[in-house]
């Protein structure tokens, strides 16, 4: 199959593709996934979909207020994947409804979407966005898949889910292209390495050395909560239980963030966690119907939204696709001296490794700079957190939330 300029791929390898600039990588997958000669067997993951949808929906809140909508199951159906136009008399298609809904209901076991098939796909967390977005992907049964930066958003075990599937799907003869960020985000069997330059040309390179992340020193957050335990809280979350499609989550938490410290956020995906930054914010409307105070302030129909939400620094992808802007924008606007508390959900997604690594010390300065500022931060990779966040929170803890 040809693939780009003087480029080959064949039935079953998979490309690992690198780039120096994120923006330059992407430009490449989309250019490719975009080329005539093989566009209409290709098939393409990446964030721009993410945005396009959030284009269709409006402001980040509205995923809180969506009762209705179109759902994961409509999103991913025969139609919609298609195009079926109902007024087309005699159109005809790459196979059958049967066929394709067979497939599709395997694929959606395997990136476990069956209990999501019946939510509006506005509601969903990151991490099950990008699995809705790889299932579509799947979905036509394409011959090349082309896949910018799939592991973003996922949490650790869906990770390690995705580089199963696409050694299954080489192994069955799928092409893959895989851009990555973080090397052990790979699967194996890797049969090429390219590096897309900044100025957008693709060149041959070495197999990488794979590195693994250390995680966060346990002894630093004992020590440091002892030092801080009198300080003013500035999040105050009590006996946090929300009933959603079938399940609860929290389940009872209860949780202060007081000033000066630095939280790491984590759960699986759906555990809840940009919900939770919802909250503090009084973006959900379950604000008004839970026991949350932010800088002492609790949510009632009384509650002057803007005088809280203006000591509230915000970044998280969410914003970038509804807003347009890059991850390094937005985290310019969150590191104000203004703010008093710091929500930085995923504030590293659609950046490369050394500009992640950048946005880190960063934040490490800035909040070296300004002690006083609480902040609480998202990611999935533990090697990602600054070392100055020194206390961590895990929704999957059922059984021993933190207070």
């Amino acid at each position: 199959m040809k693939v780009f300029g003087r480029y080959e791929i064949k039935p079953g390898e998979i490309w690992a593709v690198a780039g120096a600039d994120a923006a330059a990588r992407s430009a490449w997958c989309a250019s490719l996934a975009r080329d005539e000669e093989i566009a209409e067997r290709t098939a393409i993951l990446n964030f721009s979909q993410q945005a396009d949808e959030a284009g269709k929906t409006g402001w980040p809140q509205a995923r809180y207020y969506a009762e209705e909508g179109r759902s994961v199951a409509e999103y991913l159906s025969f139609n919609t994947v298609y195009e079926v136009n109902k007024f087309e008399v005699g159109a005809r298609y790459p196979e059958t409804r049967t066929a394709y809904r067979k497939r599709l209901d395997r694929i959606m076991r395997l990136l476990d979407l069956q209990g999501l098939k019946n939510r509006p796909a506005i509601s969903l967390s990151n991490g099950e966005i990008r699995r809705m977005l790889l299932a579509r992907a799947l979905s036509k049964n394409p011959d090349l898949l082309v896949l910018d930066d799939p592991a973003g958003g996922l949490d650790s075990r869906q990770r390690l889910k995705l580089k199963d599937i696409v050694s299954a799907l080489a192994g069955r003869g799928q092409s893959v292209i895989f851009a990555y960020r973080h090397t052990d985000e790979l699967p194996p069997g890797v049969t090429r390495w390219l590096k897309i330059g900044r100025d957008g040309q693709a060149r041959t390179a070495a197999a990488p050395k794979v590195k693994r992340g250390q995680p966060i020193k346990r002894a630093a957050a004992v020590r440091r909560k002892t030092a801080a335990s009198s300080a003013i809280p500035v999040v105050e979350i009590r006996n946090l239980d929300i009933p959603l499609a079938g399940r609860h989550l929290f389940n009872g938490l209860s949780w202060t963030v007081r000033k000066g410290e630095r939280w790491v956020l984590r759960g699986e995906n759906g555990s809840g966690k940009t919900t939770l930054f919802a909250l503090v914010t009084g973006d959900s409307p379950l604000a008004y119907a839970v026991d949350v105070k932010v800088f002492g302030v609790p949510r009632d129909t009384g509650t002057e939204l803007a005088r809280v939400r203006r000591r509230v620094g915000v970044a998280s992808p969410e914003m970038q696709a509804y807003l347009g802007l890059s991850p390094e924008e937005l985290l310019s606007h969150a590191l104000r001296a203004k703010y008093d508390l710091l929500l930085l959900d995923e504030p590293f997604m659609n950046m490369d490794a050394t500009a992640a690594r950048r946005a880190a010390r960063r934040i490490e300065r800035f909040l070296n700079a300004h002690p006083a500022v609480a902040a609480i931060l998202v990611c999935h990779r533990r090697d990602e957190a600054p070392r100055i966040f020194d206390r961590e929170i895990n929704l999957d803890d059922r059984l021993n939330p933190l207070g």
